[in-house]
């Protein structure tokens, strides 16, 4: 049996619709069936190895379990104390329609952008200005309408499939930098496992973008984890979008955002999972050094080689690496350091 969620050109959005019906077909099979996300570039593609029984759902444990995720307060973090509200607004109307949703992804699920819901800020960073409940001054702005189905289901998927990372920013203010995996081929209970290996961890990050590649890299390092050397594992990422929200006044206002493109990381994890082991292991050194006082440059040039691999980026990674390891002060261990086989390896990453 299979679903479609037809692209609307917003990833975000589009990538939190996918996991979210995703979710709500395995909550169905009460987890007995694991769907598969795959990337068709028009839409995405949730498919079954059998045919789902669509009956009950308020009734399946882990339909009540998805809205004990931690996420929630943050999916809806531009109302403030009201996200509990929207939260149960979401269980509401999926309970109320989810059969129509199906029958609709039957033939391709796309989005209707002059519907009745506001797309709250975490799903529409391109368009979100800041707080949807009312300010002291009795003022509210807009952002993104579309369509009842669309607006569970992502609220839904960003709930499951994103990752917050919250920090102290500049002027003791406070940020969220906030990614989310692209499912290439994905079956759903493994993505929910490298959930669980991978979005509990994180590091003190000097901007948006080192958090968005060291998160990339623990992706990819899960996915060799569970691959364990067999190189068609059905789980690949093809990108990972990202975009911060930091703190202004009362709101949490957008800032810079983009994509990480992992197919690169991937295929190494899979194809030479023993040499990725090395190398990842090299790499993670330098974001944890590099979140270290006085290591930011480690940190930047790491970053540059996971987000635009090059032999300039390469190189530059190479010169302020081999500065710390021939000082002595500096105390980088030789456990640290990159082996034959690894070095190898990044060389084959930047070609």
């Amino acid at each position: 049996m299979q679903f479609c969620v037809t692209k609307s050109g917003l990833e975000i959005l589009d990538t939190c619709r996918a996991y979210g019906l995703a979710e709500l077909v395995r909550a169905l099979t009460r987890g007995r069936i694991s769907p598969t996300i795959c990337d068709l570039g028009g839409s995405f593609l949730i498919r079954t190895a059998t045919d789902i029984d669509a009956r009950a759902l308020p009734q399946s444990d882990e339909w009540r379990a998805v809205f004990a995720e931690n996420a929630w307060q943050q999916v809806f973090l531009t109302y403030k104390k009201q996200w509990p509200q929207q939260r149960d607004k979401v269980r509401k109307s999926i309970e109320q329609c989810y059969r129509e949703i199906l029958a609709r992804a039957a033939t391709g699920l796309g989005v209707d952008f002059g519907g009745p819901r506001t797309l709250p800020g975490a799903l529409d960073p391109s368009a979100f200005k800041g707080l949807k409940g009312l300010t002291g001054g009795n003022y509210a702005e807009g952002a993104t309408l579309v369509d009842e189905a669309s607006w569970a289901l992502a609220c839904l998927g960003g709930a499951v499939a994103q990752r917050y990372k919250l920090q102290r920013a500049a002027a003791k203010k406070w940020a969220y930098f906030v990614t989310v995996p692209v499912p290439s081929e994905v079956r759903f209970s493994d993505f929910r496992s490298i959930r669980n290996l991978v979005y509990g961890k994180g590091l003190s990050y000097n901007g948006v973008l080192n958090a968005a590649a060291h998160f990339s890299l623990l992706l990819a390092v899960s996915v060799r984890e569970k691959a364990q050397g067999n190189p068609m594992f059905p789980v690949r990422f093809s990108r990972v979008a990202y975009f911060s929200l930091f703190q202004s006044g009362q709101q949490y206002k957008p800032s810079m955002g983009g994509v990480v493109d992992v197919e690169r990381l991937t295929r190494v994890a899979l194809a030479r999972p023993e040499a990725a082991a090395e190398m990842f292991t090299t790499w993670d050194y330098l974001f944890r050094r590099g979140s270290t006082q006085g290591g930011e440059d480690l940190a930047e040039a790491i970053t540059e080689l996971i987000t635009a691999p090059s032999f300039e980026t390469y190189y530059q990674h190479a010169r302020i690496f081999l500065r710390y390891i021939v000082d002595r002060n500096k105390g980088v261990k030789h456990e640290n350091l990159y082996t034959k086989r690894a070095l190898e390896e990044v060389i084959n990453y930047v070609q």
